[in-house]
């Protein structure tokens, strides 16, 4: 009986025995290619993520520099407008001043003239003489 089953059977058995082995072969090496092609693609991922992080990096060094640059100008701006503000601020200051010097000086000769007409009306005594250029400066003060 081992005979017939060596001769009928043996061959178709070991046949399908043999298949079988040559597609597990094929599996396995399909699925270690496949593996391989993963994690070649899974280090290509992880290198254009790094390079994305550095990318990203850099431009939020740019975005920082920029936005320091851009405070800067600000700044500088800012510092011109008020230097501006105060120098033009100084200059009306001193208009003003000269206008009122010029007044002042438009004034004292008409002061002085009043004050002439009123010593010549006047016996002048010393005490009027005092109280006269009191009377005086206390009208140059409220003038100003």
């Amino acid at each position: 009986m081992l005979f017939i089953l060596r001769k009928f059977a043996w061959n178709p058995i070991a046949g399908a025995l043999d298949a079988r082995a040559e597609k597990i072969h094929e599996d396995i090496d399909r699925a270690e290619s496949l593996r391989s092609d993963a994690e070649e693609k899974l280090q290509e991922y992880l290198k254009k993520l790094d390079g994305l992080r550095a990318e990203g990096q850099e431009i939020v060094a740019e975005a920082r520099k920029d936005a320091d640059e851009l405070k800067a100008e600000i700044l500088a701006t800012a510092k011109k407008e008020a230097e501006d503000l105060k120098n033009r601020a100084l200059r009306e200051v001193s208009l003003a001043r000269d206008r009122a010097l010029e007044d002042i000086h438009k004034q004292v000769p008409e002061l002085s003239i009043a004050v002439a007409g009123q010593i010549l009306e006047r016996d002048l005594k010393a005490g009027d003489h005092e109280k006269m250029v009191s009377e005086t400066i206390s009208k140059i003060k409220s003038m100003n």
